[in-house]
């Protein structure tokens, strides 16, 4: 009774649980087993779909015609079986074969003519898609829904290693779908009929349908509209071909676990689509609602759905096939029982035993130890073994460590230079130590522990090996990785930098254009038209810049630079460039500082003037009305620490809570649905993280309808000792008036500042008394015009017309304001506006060699010399500039960077190898400092970015003309444009424009002649656009007019005799320019 209780029953415990267990992780494997069948079959079914959706989107861009001079078709005798023409084609014997089908004899004439090349892209990208896959290729069709014709990849009885496909195969599928696609078109045309809303079929955009057809069990189609354009299909006359693109999915070909275990992995397997349900399973599928296992009746029952909510997977699993699988389970747990009763009975009789021979007790123990030490050894996952020393032999070693060391025990290592060093390592140890790497007699990388220590009265030394292969593996891709993303990001950076190069080229030549342009006698209008081309072409300058500066950031290659600067005149200068812009929007845009704030600061005054343009350009931007107001402020002080606090408000649009949160995520646009802004969406990024840069960040606060607010906090270092001049206004008495009271306020407290009695003007405005100055800030309007003031008047606006000739106007700035109101009650005027408009620099009096290839470049380059001064020649190449520079004298050598046959950098090295000391200049597109460096490494004096402007082109040469012999000092005085004549660029401008015009109006006369409605039509409109850029606006008005009524009304009397009287308008242009 004793043994039962405490021997056997606690046995039979420990025997039940270990068997429940193991039934447990059973079934759990078999869970797993019917999970990763799933699994492999949907991602199938997956790979099924993107090969039907890489087809479709492939498919529009077929050319109109295929050819089929390279295909070979061949007839195959099916039809007297299966009622069809059937034809094999091939593009050559290395390629997939397809096959064409027509059941109708008169769509089969021109079928094998007109289709075989569109067979052949069908099989060649088959091939291209299931080559790259990791699943089996399926059988796929192209079927016409309004004829008779088919293509499928791969052929017909073809012998491949795909799967076979027999005729009767080909035809069931073909006319399965068709027959569904005739299903859905009832369905639909009956909900249409009920007028209810039609359900979406493959026809649909990217929309997949799948079905099963009785006469393929086990298999189910999946089809799609195949967007073939029909012109590559010619199907049958009269009717649109309806081309539908479909593949066969057998799921026998993806069970690789029947495959591999050779039976039935389940009894039964139902599989359902969401919407066409069940398209796999034979019989009455298990009514089990909920995901996971399930015990019926009939045997286990698994339920279980891909990720998607899509697909839906049942499996059963019978039994009797389940315990047939695991038979061993049970005769196992039998056998353990019986074994484990007779060895408590054993146990117990040498357990009576051992009180009597403790000697043999004790032995055996001993033996126990040993054996279970050399199951240990033997068992691990790491080899073991034991080094006599001095010898190296191997005195003991586990399977796993001769076979990785290739020896037998008792054999030395093989003779080879690593098993040398390590020999030499380990057996002169004194410590344990480890080796980090080392290869096995196979190659394998090992990892290897060793300690000296002792066995059976011999020094041993103890080794124990790892393989890391995994983990050299592992540091292999980590390294490919690192070079991939390394050789990702050059790449990335060249392409930036060439795009930077083609782009700014051009640029340089519209902007060095423009700006010569400006040089000449020009009046409001076309001034003001010059300054919207420059404005627009900045932008474009601007858009580069800010794509160059997110990848430098991205690159981490971006660099803050400290310099001194004013943030008064910063903040008043950045703001000053936005007037037109919001000028135009009828926006008031004006700025506030604060009189604490310090007169000179350091920091990056470049990246801060960037950070306030991009918010002063989005707040004029999404603002239709209202104002736009710069703040500038003083958020904390130190004694050599200043935080100032930078805000930008505006009335605009608003922005909502959930557009605040995207605000700062590259090219992400508000209001991008409505296209009511555009613009790329990388600016606030930018400005988001140079802030970071600055160790600030931009705060955001907006309400929809209300306007927004974006503010930084700027930690700048105060320079000391440094103050700004400042003006002596003491006894002024200044009445202001602006159109905002917190700008009054502001002007009055730097005026009071400055010694001033400043202080808002009254209304009604008094008359004023002759020593009192009123001051108009950004103020228009019937008041001004009506203006009967007794005192000095200044007025601190842009484009807005002086009431009075005794009215001093100024750029609205304090210091400008300031400087105005002196003049003012010194009776000094300034110069009436305009008068600066165009300036030209004095001569250099340089003798220039210029290198680049671009014409329109080297015509820029020439002209902005010539209007400093200086004589120019031009060489196209490199090699041609070394052989110009030997045969002549020059002060300066400007070269392009990238050029055919020898660039800037290897003549700038061959100019320098031959002893060459004057200053070199490199001209180069790309403005990413890496430029810089490669131009000073090659020797150039410095470089500049494209495009130049005149005064930075003016300020290397004369920066660089220090010391050139027979050159005069430059002069930095400039000088008024009304005592030059225009620049040569102008004539030269001129005398292509009259060139071009008059081939123009030569083709206009003879296409009027001719009748020709369509080339009058181009040949005005080109002409419009040549007078447009000169600005000829009544002749622009008036070929816009005819080209309207020509669109309209045709070529009639009307219109060809303004089309005459027009050609001689522009002939007499000609006579006169």
């Amino acid at each position: 009774m004793n043994l039962a209780l405490f021997g056997i029953l606690p046995l039979v415990l420990v025997l039940g649980s270990a068997l429940f267990w193991g039934l447990q992780r059973i079934i759990e494997q078999e869970r797993e087993r019917l999970n990763l069948d799933f699994t492999i079959l949907i991602g199938y079914v997956h790979a099924q779909e993107q090969f039907l959706n890489k087809l479709r989107s492939h498919s529009p861009s077929l050319p109109a015609e295929n050819t089929s001079t390279t295909i070979s078709l061949h007839a195959t005798s099916v039809r007297e079986r299966f009622g069809m023409q059937l034809l094999d084609g091939q593009h050559s014997s290395a390629e997939m074969a397809f096959s064409l089908a027509c059941g109708d004899p008169s769509d089969c004439p021109t079928a094998g003519r007109r289709l075989a090349g569109l067979g052949g892209y069908l099989a060649n990208f088959y091939s291209t898609y299931w080559a790259s896959s990791y699943f089996p290729a399926s059988t796929s069709f192209l079927v016409n829904q309004n004829d008779s014709i088919s293509l499928s990849v791969p052929a017909v009885d073809a012998p491949s290693g795909y799967e076979m496909l027999t005729p009767r195969h080909f035809l069931a599928a073909t006319d399965a779908i068709r027959a569904e696609l005739r299903q859905l078109d009832a369905v639909q045309q009956r909900l249409i009929d009920q007028d209810l809303p039609g359900l979406p079929g493959p026809a649909s955009a990217g929309r997949i349908h799948w079905f099963r057809t009785a006469e393929l069990p086990g298999s189910m189609l999946g089809m799609i509209y195949a967007n073939v354009p029909p012109s590559a299909w010619s199907g049958r006359p009269g009717t649109t071909p309806a081309i539908y693109a479909a593949t066969l999915l057998s799921h026998h070909r993806i069970s690789i676990f029947e495959k591999a275990m050779s039976r039935p992995l389940y009894g039964g397997f139902w599989l359902s689509h969401r919407e066409a349900g069940i398209l796999l399973g034979d019989g009455d599928r298990p009514r089990v609602s909920e995901n996971g296992l399930h015990y019926t009746a009939d045997g286990l029952v698994l339920r279980t759905t891909d990720s998607t909510g899509v697909w839906t997977g049942v499996y059963r699993v019978d039994y009797p096939v389940f315990f047939q699988d695991n038979l061993w389970l049970p005769i196992t747990a039998a056998l353990l029982l019986l074994l484990s009763l007779g060895g408590g009975f054993a146990f117990v009789r040498w357990f009576n035993r051992s009180v009597i021979a403790p000697a043999q007790n004790a032995q055996h123990k001993i033996v126990e130890r040993e054996e279970f030490s050399r199951t240990l050894v033997e068992t691990a996952p790491v080899a073991l073994c034991l080094l006599a020393r001095p010898t190296g032999d191997i005195v003991f070693g586990n399977g796993l460590a001769l076979q990785w060391l290739g020896v037998e025990a008792g054999q030395p290592l093989e003779n080879t230079p690593e098993a040398n060093l390590l020999l030499r390592q380990v057996l002169a140890a004194t410590a344990p130590g480890t080796i980090a790497n080392f290869h096995a007699a196979d190659g394998r990388p090992l990892y290897v522990a060793y300690a000296p220590t002792r066995y059976n009265n011999r020094d041993v030394v103890l080794c124990a090996f790892s393989d890391i292969s995994a983990r050299a593996s592992i540091e292999r891709a980590l390294a490919q990785a690192k070079r991939e993303a390394d050789k990702a990001s050059e790449a990335k950076s060249t392409f930036l930098a060439t795009m930077s190069h083609e782009i700014r080229t051009p640029l340089y030549g519209v902007l060095g254009t423009l700006e010569l342009m400006g040089l000449t006698q020009l009046d409001r209008e076309q001034r003001q038209h010059l300054e919207r081309m420059q404005s627009s072409s900045a932008i474009l300058l601007q858009l580069i810049s800010d794509i160059l500066d997110i990848t430098k950031i991205e690159a981490g290659q971006l660099v803050l630079e400290s310099t001194e600067f004013n943030p008064r005149e910063l903040v008043q200068s950045c703001t000053s460039s936005y007037a037109a812009m919001a000028e135009q929007k009828g926006l008031l845009l004006f700025c506030c500082v604060d009189i604490d704030v310090p007169p000179w600061v350091t920091g990056d005054a470049a990246r801060i003037r960037q950070i306030l343009g991009n918010l002063l350009s989005n707040a004029i931007k999404f603002s239709e009305s209202g104002h736009v107001i710069a703040r500038l402020k003083v958020a904390s002080a130190a004694a050599d620490q200043t935080t100032l606090t930078l805000q930008v408000v505006d009335t605009g649009i608003g922005i909502g809570k959930d557009e605040q949160t995207q605000l700062f995520v590259p090219f992400y646009q508000i209001d991008g649905a409505s296209h009511t802004v555009r613009g790329t969406g990388i600016g606030l990024p930018i400005c988001a993280r140079l802030a970071k840069l600055m160790g600030s960040e931009i705060r955001v606060t907006s309400e929809l309808g209300l306007g927004s607010s974006f503010s930084l906090e700027l930690p700048l270092r105060t320079v000391p000792g440094r103050p700004l001049d400042t003006p002596d206004l003491r006894g002024a008495r200044v009445l202001v008036r602006s159109p905002n009271r917190e700008l009054t306020d502001n002007v009055c407290l730097w005026l009071n500042l400055w010694g001033a009695q400043a202080a808002p003007a009254p209304a009604p405005l008094p008359l004023g008394a002759p020593d009192e100055v009123l001051l108009d800030v950004l103020f228009s309007g019937p008041d001004l015009d009506a203006l009967d003031w007794g005192g000095h008047h200044v007025l601190a606006a842009a484009g807005v017309k002086a009431p009075s000739a005794r009215t001093i106007r100024v750029i609205p700035g304090v210091d400008q304001i300031a400087a105005g109101i002196l003049g003012a009650l010194r009776g000094q005027l300034t110069p009436p506006p305009g008068a600066a408009e165009a300036i030209i620099f004095a001569p250099l009096g340089l003798r220039v060699l210029v290198a680049e290839d671009n014409p329109i470049n080297q015509a820029t380059l020439q002209n902005q010399l010539q209007q400093l001064g200086c004589t120019a020649t031009v060489a196209p190449n490199g090699a041609e500039a070394l052989t110009l520079w030997g045969l002549g004298t020059y002060d300066v050598l400007l070269t392009d960077v990238n050029m055919p046959r020898m660039n800037g950098y290897d003549l700038a090295r061959e100019l320098r190898a031959q002893g060459v000391k004057v200053p070199i200049i490199g001209v180069t597109a790309n403005a990413m400092r890496e430029e810089e460096e490669r131009c000073l490494d090659a020797g150039m004096t410095s470089w500049l970015v494209k495009p130049i402007e005149l005064r930075t082109l003016r300020r290397h040469l004369q920066h660089r003309n220090a010391g050139a012999s027979g050159i005069a000092t430059a002069m930095t005085r400039l000088l008024p444009a009304a005592a030059s004549t225009p620049p040569p660029a102008s004539i030269k401008f001129r005398a292509l424009f009259i060139t071009t015009m008059q081939d123009d109006l030569e083709q206009l006369e003879q296409t009027l002649a001719a009748g020709d409605l369509h080339l009058l039509q181009k040949t005005l409109h080109r002409i419009r656009g040549a007078v447009g850029v000169v600005h000829m606006t009544a002749l622009t008005r008036r070929l816009e007019a005819l080209e309207a009524a020509l669109h309209n009304e045709g070529l009639n009397a009307v219109t060809f005799s303004e089309a005459q009287a027009l050609a001689g308008a522009l002939r007499r242009m000609l006579a006169e320019i």
